[in-house]
């Protein structure tokens, strides 16, 4: 049986060049909060409760008597039973909770006869879902949130060796014709997030990783070529770089978007505009959205996002106020293109006077670089796996 291992902070620090304590106290941990089963005719369900969404990755060993779910960047709670018997269930016997590092959380399940697993993300509350059933089945999960994330067809998502140096793509949003949104004062954001990107590909790039830029100049590059090319190099990351704007000047903040329905009607308008205002591919991207079954990459994507949230909040926080309106998802074209974790990140409001004037400045554009380089090297440091 391969062992899934979340990297030790000391291995990481060493692969990433960054101190061991910081990589350890300043990953976002989600807590464990509870382990709950469920019988059912046909299946037994698993709960594992969160306080906000982590990654996971799953295997079976090769007898197939054991599951093993290893919860990236997740914590149990103090005094959270190490383990968790089953009653009468006749899928499983017992699950058994351990932890390989500080950041990670591994529940054993063991297995009853040759169950089918079927796995996948709830949220409203944070929750990962394990269902054992009776046979095969190609059923979608009950659906009892807005959101939800599974592996294809409920297929177990194998576990690849982790290289410190990856493929990241920076996508700076806009340019060429399509200025994107202007600020009051005539600030562009075609101008203003290829600096930034600029600037997130020097701090990358310093730490051994390879860097492609969707558009390096004032270039018009179409939403499908910058998805295609991030696919061609079989890219590792994708990050979107975008300024927002809304209607009301004193709308301001920070957002990380992930792939998925509108969260709500501003994400839904925010997608839409980034989207070049099509209505139909709108429609057509919603609509895909009610029967597909979300993959690893959202999975990741969750992950991703949330570091990089809470890596903006702490490092813009230290020098600027941060209106931290947090992870949302929505229909963006460019994030369902490519095949990899991806995220958009909404880094201000450029309608909003304050924030024009400190996209204006050099200094607060490269902490915005800084910020999100700390998300990717956060993330990157939670899912970082040894085959």
């Amino acid at each position: 049986m391969r062992t899934i291992l979340l990297m030790a902070p000391i291995i990481a620090s060493i692969i990433m060049g960054i101190p061991a304590g910081i990589v350890a106290q300043s990953v976002s941990l989600s807590t464990i909060t509870g382990v709950r089963t469920g019988a059912h005719p046909t299946h037994t369900r698993i709960v594992f409760d969160l306080t906000q969404p982590t990654a996971y990755e799953v295997q079976t060993s090769p007898d197939g008597r054991e599951l093993r779910v290893t919860m990236l960047a997740a914590v149990p709670a103090s005094g959270l039973p190490a383990t968790v018997t089953a009653g009468k269930s006749p899928h499983f016997s017992a699950i058994h909770l351990s932890q390989p590092t500080s950041t990670a959380t591994l529940a054993i399940v063991q297995l009853k006869g040759s169950p089918t697993p079927q796995l996948f993300i709830l949220q409203n509350p944070d929750r990962i879902v394990l269902d054992l059933h009776d046979a095969p089945t190609t059923a979608p999960p009950e659906k009892t949130g807005p959101t939800s994330a599974q592996t294809p067809s409920g297929r177990l998502q194998p576990t690849a060796a982790s290289p410190a140096s990856k493929v990241i793509v920076i996508d700076p949003g806009h340019g060429g014709k399509d200025p994107g949104a202007i600020g009051r004062k005539g600030l562009q954001e075609k101008e203003m997030v290829l600096d930034i990107g600029h600037r997130l590909r020097r701090l990358l790039e310093r730490q051994g990783h390879k860097v492609v830029m969707t558009r390096k100049d004032d270039s018009f590059i179409s939403l499908d070529d910058r998805a295609t090319l991030a696919n061609d190099r079989q890219a590792d990351l994708f990050i979107s770089i975008h300024a927002n704007a809304s209607p009301k000047r004193n709308v301001s903040g920070v957002e990380i978007y992930l792939l998925g329905r509108a969260t709500d009607a501003d994400a839904r308008a925010t997608a839409a505009r980034e989207n070049g205002g099509d209505a139909a591919r709108m429609n057509d991207l919603e609509q895909i959205f009610s029967d597909m079954a979300l993959d690893y990459r959202i999975n990741h994507s969750i992950l991703l996002a949330h570091q990089t949230r809470d890596a903006f909040v702490r490092t813009v926080g230290r020098e600027y106020r941060v209106n931290d309106l947090g992870v949302k998802r929505a229909p963006f074209y460019v994030l369902m293109k490519s095949s990899m974790p991806s995220i958009l990140a909404e880094v201000s409001f450029i309608s909003n006077p304050a924030e024009e004037a400190r996209l204006g400045q050099p200094a607060y554009r490269q902490k915005v670089a800084e910020a999100l380089r700390e998300g990717i090297q956060q993330y990157l440091a939670a899912s970082a796996l040894q085959s």
